[in-house]
Protein backbone atom coordinates (compact mmCIF):
# COMPACT_ATOMS: atom_id res chain seq x y z
CA UNK A 1 0.00 0.00 0.00
CA UNK A 2 1.38 3.42 -0.76
CA UNK A 3 2.12 5.93 1.80
CA UNK A 4 -0.67 8.17 2.93
CA UNK A 5 1.35 11.46 1.99
CA UNK A 6 1.37 10.18 -1.95
CA UNK A 7 -1.81 9.85 -1.66
CA UNK A 8 -2.90 13.73 -0.88
CA UNK A 9 0.21 15.01 -2.99
CA UNK A 10 -1.66 13.53 -5.72
CA UNK A 11 -4.90 15.09 -4.66
CA UNK A 12 -3.83 18.41 -3.72
CA UNK A 13 -2.20 18.55 -7.46
CA UNK A 14 -5.38 17.53 -9.34
CA UNK A 15 -7.38 19.84 -7.12
CA UNK A 16 -5.02 22.71 -7.85
CA UNK A 17 -4.85 21.61 -11.60
CA UNK A 18 -8.82 21.82 -11.28
CA UNK A 19 -8.22 25.45 -9.56
CA UNK A 20 -6.83 27.14 -12.05
CA UNK A 21 -8.99 28.90 -14.65
CA UNK A 22 -8.20 28.07 -18.52
CA UNK A 23 -6.29 30.81 -20.47
CA UNK A 24 -7.35 32.03 -23.63
CA UNK A 25 -5.22 31.72 -26.83
CA UNK A 26 -6.19 34.74 -28.30
CA UNK A 27 -5.70 38.88 -26.77
CA UNK A 28 -8.86 39.86 -24.92
CA UNK A 29 -11.13 42.47 -25.78
CA UNK A 30 -10.42 45.96 -24.74
CA UNK A 31 -12.81 46.97 -22.84
CA UNK A 32 -14.83 50.49 -23.10
CA UNK A 33 -14.52 53.21 -20.77
CA UNK A 34 -17.87 54.86 -20.98
CA UNK A 35 -19.10 57.54 -22.60
CA UNK A 36 -17.86 60.22 -20.25
CA UNK A 37 -14.74 59.41 -20.19
CA UNK A 38 -11.58 61.58 -20.58
CA UNK A 39 -10.58 61.78 -24.25
CA UNK A 40 -7.12 60.00 -23.64
CA UNK A 41 -8.80 57.05 -22.72
CA UNK A 42 -11.18 57.09 -25.07
CA UNK A 43 -7.52 57.44 -27.90
CA UNK A 44 -5.90 54.59 -25.57
CA UNK A 45 -9.32 52.65 -25.76
CA UNK A 46 -9.41 53.40 -29.90
CA UNK A 47 -5.73 52.08 -30.83
CA UNK A 48 -6.13 49.18 -28.11
CA UNK A 49 -9.24 48.44 -30.03
CA UNK A 50 -7.34 48.14 -33.49
CA UNK A 51 -5.11 46.32 -32.54
CA UNK A 52 -6.83 43.73 -31.12
CA UNK A 53 -9.39 43.60 -34.78
CA UNK A 54 -5.49 43.97 -36.61
CA UNK A 55 -4.86 40.18 -34.15
CA UNK A 56 -8.25 38.67 -34.81
CA UNK A 57 -8.96 39.41 -38.41
CA UNK A 58 -5.36 38.77 -39.62
CA UNK A 59 -5.33 36.39 -42.80
CA UNK A 60 -3.88 32.55 -41.81
CA UNK A 61 -2.39 31.22 -44.62
CA UNK A 62 -2.12 27.14 -45.18
CA UNK A 63 -3.51 24.60 -47.03
CA UNK A 64 -6.69 26.35 -48.04
CA UNK A 65 -4.25 29.15 -49.68
CA UNK A 66 -2.90 26.77 -52.54
CA UNK A 67 -4.59 26.80 -55.75
CA UNK A 68 -6.76 23.19 -55.50
CA UNK A 69 -10.54 24.05 -55.54
CA UNK A 70 -11.99 24.05 -52.28
CA UNK A 71 -13.94 21.04 -52.99
CA UNK A 72 -11.46 18.95 -54.33
CA UNK A 73 -10.85 15.59 -52.70
CA UNK A 74 -7.09 14.86 -51.61
CA UNK A 75 -5.30 12.23 -53.97
CA UNK A 76 -7.22 13.01 -56.33
CA UNK A 77 -10.39 10.58 -55.24
CA UNK A 78 -13.81 11.96 -56.43
CA UNK A 79 -15.48 14.88 -55.10
CA UNK A 80 -18.09 17.29 -54.55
Amino acid sequence: MPPRWASLLLLACSLLLFAVPPTTAGPSQPTYPGDDAPVEDLIRFYNDLQQYLNVVTRHRYGRRSSSRALCEEPMGAAGC
